[in-house]
């Protein structure tokens, strides 16, 4: 898969994983389930660098991918700590796609960096 199409498919999900249940609150015997929008305000960072990840896989930024991944990933993980055993599925699942594009971003920046030395390196002989 192209790596382009890849990050674009790694940020979408993440974005689409905001808007799934991120935190679990037992009330009356009755399971309710907040979203990223009902959190707190700093979810709203976690869906702009989830979409600023998409963007930036798009036009081939890839030390700003490793950025964008990270802070999405520091923030469910800061999040996960909050709440700790009532995080619910969609925060669980949001920390590996988040943990998941950091690695594909910096995998990336590693081919990139590679590709004009090979091409160097050919040019010798």
């Amino acid at each position: 898969m192209d790596h382009k199409t890849k990050g674009v498919v790694l940020g979408l999900a993440g974005v689409i994983l905001w808007f799934m249940p991120l935190v679990n609150f037992g009330f009356m015997g009755i399971d309710i389930y907040q979203t990223g929008s009902q959190v707190a305000g700093i979810s709203y960072l976690l869906l702009a660098a989830s979409a600023g990840y998409a963007v930036l896989s798009w036009f081939e930024q890839h030390q700003l991918r490793i950025i964008a991944a990270g802070i999405a990933t520091a923030i469910g993980l800061l999040l996960l700590v909050q709440f700790g055993d009532r995080a619910a599925w969609g925060l669980y699942l949001l920390i590996v796609v988040s943990g998941v594009s950091c690695i594909s971003g910096y995998t990336d920046e590693q081919k990139r960096k590679k590709s004009p030395q090979q091409a160097e390196g050919g040019d010798a002989l």
